[in-house]
């Protein structure tokens, strides 16, 4: 799978004030999207916000898990993974390795995928627009799994 080294994956920690405890489990919510249509070129991306909230706030440098839905897949003769299955690609982004542990935390990830990190699956030349959902959680370092969140879809150009 091809590195994303070019997907800019930024938190925002913000320690809440309130007296309300988080679960050990992660929550995970949808809070924004831009970019919703993404061209061909690396010009161009869709910028997610997800909101997060965990008890412990022990989420820094781990990875953040996405899968992708495609309207194009599967393809006939396709090349994809067999264990995966042929409408799904599932790769992940690390969270920063810097987010400070503290309790009862809140915040923001932003994830920006560029049409290269979106992969698109072209299948035959008439086939130009891929549509595809989203769906990102992670697992703490404690081993609790997040909620799956799914994003709106997203709408990919793609070159045969």
């Amino acid at each position: 799978m091809k590195s994303i080294s070019a997907v800019v994956l930024f938190v925002l920690v913000i320690v809440s004030c309130s007296k309300d405890k988080f679960e050990s489990r992660p929550r995970l919510t949808f809070k924004e999207m831009k970019g919703n249509y993404v061209p061909v070129g690396n010009e161009y991306a869709a910028r997610i916000v997800l909101e997060y909230t965990d008890a412990e706030g022990d989420i820094a440098g781990v990875p953040l898990f996405f899968e992708k839905i495609s309207s194009s897949a599967p393809c006939a003769n396709s090349s994809l993974d067999p264990n995966i299955p042929p409408d799904t690609v599932n790769v992940f982004l690390r969270l920063p390795g810097d987010v400070p542990p503290s309790s009862d935390q809140k915040g923001e990830i932003e994830v920006i995928l560029k049409w290269t990190e979106l992969n698109p699956i072209a299948c035959n030349p008439n086939d130009t627009l891929e549509d595809a959902t989203l769906k990102f959680w992670f697992k703490d370092k404690a081993g609790n799994m997040s909620d799956t969140v799914t994003v709106p879809p997203i709408r990919i150009e793609k070159v045969f």
